[in-house]
């Protein structure tokens, strides 16, 4: 049935549920909030910067410390995903991060409420202050775009990729407007810190809990890496085990852990007849810990399973499946190989006694607590 669902056979018979209005202030009307051919035309030039052709262009003290690696990685995912995706560091994305960061804190809050029709439209002081960190959001965007455009030539990221115009199927030239970019932006600033920080954490929690796995994964990346100071490009996939380990992490911590689709006319699913407007919520965590499907070990770590065939399509979707799959995936596994591979490379590390096991959802599943490891430099 999800698969079904998630592939929307039957004729464009299933739709993502429209986003809570409060919600567009932080993922702005980008992919995730489109529809129709507008989607479609979006999807088609964020392709376009997502090929793992444009990816692979793009990658190139104390010795025992104690640190809170989910906000250390947050930063390490903001700079990665500014400099990849915008072609700026982390100093000139840090406005936008910073903004963000409010504003998901009230648009939980709104989303967690009873919506009100219209409420979102009175000058409330929480509306107020999201209206004003909305504004002071775009004109950050605005001018990180106005910048880019300066030193556009030559330049393959993807904020340069999504204003380039290109020919569709029937020859005509596409683009998008600058208000449009604007939102996908805002959409690939938030997805590409938060959840690829988040994937790293739990990774990095998985593997300080099984002393085993940092092993094997760092005899692999030592010897992928053949003596040379960084991975190089090449070799990335190579890196089969941490391939298997970053799949686990993201069956046990889906940093989303709700899709939700709806019939926009009357379908046939199996044997239920379904009728128009009915909501679908379709839960990661259920799915990807249920025994009859993962086995008896279901709610245990144990990366092995991905390399066994799965049986149903739609047991593992973390990053959604058919048209509506995530833009970004490919992008998202390499960031994550590469981080891993460089962190296991230099140091090994153990879950400290301050640790607080506390899986919270904010937007994002997240260490509410933090992720204290104890880290111990590794001397060749």
């Amino acid at each position: 049935m999800i698969k079904d669902i998630f592939m929307n056979t039957g004729g464009g018979s299933f739709e993502k549920v429209r986003l809570n209005p409060q919600a567009k202030l932080l993922f702005g009307q980008g992919l995730n909030g489109l529809f129709g051919e507008e989607w479609a035309l979006h999807r088609r030039i964020a392709n376009q910067a997502f090929m793992m052709e444009r990816i692979k262009e793009i990658r190139g003290e104390r010795d025992e410390f104690e640190m809170d690696v989910h906000r250390e990685l947050q930063d390490l995912a903001s700079d990665v995903i500014s400099k990849t995706a915008f072609g700026s560091n982390y100093e000139e994305g840090k406005r936008v991060f910073s903004l963000q960061d409010k504003q998901k804190h009230l648009v939980f809050d709104a989303i967690g409420n009873v919506y009100i029709p219209g409420f979102r439209f009175l000058p409330t002081k929480k509306n107020r202050e999201r209206w004003r960190i909305e504004r002071e959001t775009r004109e950050a965007i605005r001018n990180l775009i106005k910048t880019n455009s300066k030193a556009r030539e030559n330049s393959r990221n993807l904020l340069s990729l999504l204003m380039s115009s290109y020919k569709n199927q029937d020859g005509k030239e596409e683009k998008l407007g600058f208000e449009e970019i604007i939102n996908e932006c805002k959409a690939f600033y938030f997805a590409g810190k938060e959840s690829m920080a988040d994937l790293l954490t739990w990774a990095l929690l998985l593997l300080a809990q099984h002393q085993e796995w940092q092993d094997k994964a760092r005899e692999e990346v030592l010897s992928v890496c053949r003596g040379n100071e960084v991975l190089l490009s090449e070799n990335v996939n190579d890196l089969k085990i941490v391939n298997l380990i970053i799949h686990e992490t993201l069956r046990l911590y889906p940093p989303a852990v709700m899709l939700m689709r709806q019939t926009t006319k009357n379908v046939k699913l199996g044997t239920l007849d379904v009728p128009a407007g009915t909501q679908f919520f379709l839960a990661l965590p259920s799915i990807h810990h249920d025994t009859d499907i993962w086995g008896k070990d279901a709610n245990e770590f144990n990366p092995l399973r991905f390399n066994e065939p799965r049986n149903h399509l739609a047991s593992f979707f973390t990053f959604g499946l058919g048209p509506r799959i995530c833009v970004g995936k490919n992008l998202a596994i390499m960031e994550a190989k590469v981080a891993l591979a460089m962190i296991l490379r230099h140091y090994s590390f153990v879950v400290s006694a301050t640790y607080l096991h506390a899986p919270r959802l904010l937007i994002s599943m997240q260490p509410q607590y933090g992720a204290q490891l104890l880290l111990r430099r590794i001397t060749s």
